[in-house]
């Protein structure tokens, strides 16, 4: 039951939305932040800052998703000690619903 309901959270992390419309973000940054973001984009080939920070965002999140794997893949093949790990996964499903309910600008 825990592997199923693990494997229906990962699922579940790994929808993308197709189509939806950027929103402008302003963020202000020290100096020298400034400095590595100009230079990140100039040594990497990168269009636009945005682009830098947007391929920074994205590696995140899949280093975010594969330690989650992971985890998941640890609790379905050794198990967890104790009840099933109910209390983090339903963390882990308000967390993802509040994230995207943000990101489409509803609360």
């Amino acid at each position: 039951m825990a592997s199923t309901i693990l494997a229906g959270v990962a699922r579940l992390l790994e929808l993308k939305y197709i189509g939806i419309m950027a929103e402008t973000l302003n963020v202000s940054l020290a100096p020298g932040q400034l400095a590595w973001l100009k230079a990140r984009k100039e040594e990497e080939g990168f269009a636009t800052a945005s682009d830098v920070v947007r391929d920074l965002i994205r590696r995140q999140q899949e280093k975010e998703r594969t330690d989650l794997r992971a985890e998941f893949e640890m609790l379905r093949r050794d198990g967890a000690a104790g009840a099933e790990p109910v209390d983090e996964i339903m963390k882990v499903v308000h967390r993802v619903k509040k994230e995207r309910r943000e990101a489409h600008g509803r609360s």
